[in-house]
């Protein structure tokens, strides 16, 4: 009988020790799965970390450069700006500016006028200014002798006036009375255009 009962707890301990072992092996691998996901968890983030990091870098590297090209491009922009101002300053003055208007009007005039092809400003009369909400108005009449070249000449000067690049001041045609005639010299063929036209000078 005491053989029986020492085999029976043998057999027993036998058993606990398996379960006891495979108890074991289930705590190990589970731990191990636990730390497995862990680990793909914290790769993961340690690499969205990087890759977050490169990309601060990147942005603060294209923040460094756009900074530096504006500094080299604002002293152009300055310059241009200022350009700009007195170019604006000169076509659309602050006041009436009638003898600097009147000294366009000559430069006109000695750049078209040629012995058989004239323009000649006989006469230039500043009128009394006209003055609205945002602008003033500065009329001009002015009588004309001129070839009918020339004519076109002037309408287009006016026509093209306030442009920065041509730099004429702003100006614009409200009526003009024409009388055609002939140069007087029996040899030429130009055509005389007699004129007198009103202008409107515009400024601040």
């Amino acid at each position: 009988m005491p053989n029986v009962t020492y085999t029976i707890l043998k057999n027993r301990q036998k058993l606990y020790t398996k379960a006891y072992a495979v108890l074991c092996l289930i705590i190990l691998l589970s731990m191990g799965f636990y730390t497995y996901q862990r680990w793909q968890e914290y790769s993961f983030v340690q690499a969205a970390v990087t890759k977050n990091s490169e990309l601060s870098d990147a942005l603060k590297e294209q923040v460094s450069n756009e900074k530096a090209l504006y500094d080299v491009k604002k002293e152009g922009f300055k310059n241009l700006n200022r350009e700009i101002d007195d170019k604006l300053g000169y076509i659309f003055p602050a006041e009436d500016n009638y003898i600097s208007l009147t000294r366009q009007f000559d430069t006109f005039e000695e750049e078209l006028s040629r012995k058989n092809n004239p323009f000649e400003v006989s006469n230039i009369d500043f009128q009394s200014v006209v003055k609205n909400d945002y602008y003033s108005i500065l009329p001009i009449r002015m009588n004309i002798k001129s070839s009918s070249e020339n004519f076109t000449k002037f309408l287009h000067m006016i026509e093209t006036s306030g442009s920065l690049s041509d730099q004429v001041r702003l100006m614009d045609i409200q009526s003009i009375r024409l009388n055609f005639s002939d140069s007087g010299n029996e040899d030429a063929t130009t055509e005389i255009v007699n004129f007198t036209v009103q202008i409107n000078a515009y400024f601040q």
